[in-house]
């Protein structure tokens, strides 16, 4: 804290360094440390002593610091290490140069599985490890780890095609917890209706039928993206990214969550 407050005491008082970092451990409710956000602090000055690598120049055997937009949240799971759960979400980060995996272990997935990491965001995770998984290279946040959220944001609309080139789960293959995306020709439209949840709120919700050639599944699309979409017709296709598999009295279901990106496909 200390070492990141001189680096800006010719640029702020103390007080308003420590409020700026009381400020940003609220927003993340709880899941930045003020460490980190002291460093968020530094960097949004200008003053961070951080060299960061372009993706291309991500090389497997080194820790180092990555950076880019997340294109896309690939999945969020739980399993078993020694008899103890364990949780891991993997996110994909692109910055026009390359891409890369970024593997957030145990309460680092909280931030793609809440949420706090969306598409369109960019983000930095630093004292990352670098394996190479196949094609693909991955960068694992660990406990040692760091990783934020920077101010700037990606134009999806400029970005769309990069964003939705996915690997589609077929709707055979849906199982429940699982984040997904998932395409096909909509069937059957239902909705959009109003309804009023428990604490006195009113949302809305559109469920949509699609076939994708081999099984039907149960699109259930939520507040804002309900009203957006309501105007789908039967025989348009409809593709949704980061959507929550649910099984509801044996009907398979992807509901959309907050950063979940949904399109009508030409």
């Amino acid at each position: 804290m200390e070492r990141s407050y001189k680096r800006v005491e010719d640029l702020m008082i103390r007080e308003e360094f420590d409020g700026e970092i009381s400020a940003i451990v609220a927003r993340s409710e709880g899941l930045f440390t003020e460490e980190l956000a002291a460093l968020m602090v530094v960097d949004s000055k200008g003053r961070s002593q951080v060299r960061i690598p372009t993706l291309d120049k991500v090389r497997p055997g080194n820790t180092t610091v990555v950076r880019g937009f997340v294109a896309r949240i690939i999945s969020v799971r739980e399993f078993q290490r020694e008899g103890m759960p364990q949780k891991v979400a993997n996110v994909l980060l692109k910055d026009g140069t390359g891409e890369v995996r970024l593997v957030l272990w145990d309460d680092k997935s909280r931030l793609a599985e809440e949420g706090v990491i969306a598409p369109g965001v960019w983000i930095r995770a630093a004292n990352v490890n670098v394996k190479r998984e196949g094609p693909l290279l991955e960068a694992h946040a660990g406990r040692s780890s760091t990783v934020y959220i920077e101010e700037e944001t990606v134009d999806l609309e400029d970005q769309m095609e990069a964003v939705f080139d996915v690997e589609w789960t077929s709707n055979e293959e849906l199982k429940e917890g699982d984040f997904v995306c998932v395409r096909g020709e909509a069937v059957a439209v239902r909705g959009p209706r109003s309804f009023r949840r428990r604490d006195g709120s009113r949302g809305r919700v559109l469920n949509l039928t699609i076939f994708d050639g081999k099984a039907m599944a149960i699109l259930v699309l939520w507040d804002d993206l309900a009203a957006s979409f309501g105007n789908v017709a039967v025989g348009e296709t409809v593709s949704i990214l980061h959507g929550l598999v649910k099984v509801n009295r044996g009907a398979v279901e992807v509901h959309s969550r907050k950063e979940s990106l949904v399109r009508i496909e030409e």
